[in-house]
């Protein structure tokens, strides 16, 4: 048990995440770190009610999200962690959260970012910041749903 799928996705919890992800790695607790989100009690709410029934959700912020891996708190049950930039990604692991595999999901887009698998979008600055983690032994991916096909950072990195 534990984390069994960390996912960047700026959308959070939204229709692909649950219907596809959730069911593909039998998931039963969602946990977002996001520290903006975790200071906002509207929006917790709005997220809570978009996942499934029986699926637990929590909503840290950074330093909650890794004293919790550190205590056990994430080995009880099935756990979809995600985030809704690299950046938050980045500064998680920084603060020691650990993390074996991030698989990109979708970073919305805008300026300099360029389409580098399906919809997921990336810039040099997240580039950059998924490299490092990439040398600190984290594999990072890049895929949308379960039936679309994976690349590696290295491949994403190459098209841009």
């Amino acid at each position: 048990m534990s984390i069994v799928l960390t996912r960047v996705d700026f959308r959070l919890i939204h229709g692909q995440v649950i219907t596809r992800w959730l069911t593909q790695c039998q998931i039963n607790e969602i946990v977002t770190v996001d520290t903006a989100l975790s200071k906002d009690e509207f929006m917790q709410d709005v997220f809570k009610m978009a996942a499934p029934k029986g699926v637990k959700i929590k909503i840290l912020d950074i330093d909650t999200a890794v004293k919790q891996q550190q205590e056990g708190a994430f080995d009880a049950n099935r756990v979809l962690m995600l985030f809704k930039s690299v950046k938050e990604l980045s500064d998680a692991c920084k603060a020691g959260l650990k993390l074996e595999e991030v698989q990109i999901g979708g970073l919305g887009g805008g300026p300099g970012r360029k389409a580098v698998n399906n919809a997921i979008t990336l810039d040099r600055a997240d580039a950059d910041m998924l490299l490092d983690l990439e040398k600190e032994g984290v594999k990072i991916y890049f895929q949308t749903t379960p039936d679309y096909p994976s690349i590696t950072l290295q491949q994403a990195v190459a098209k841009l």
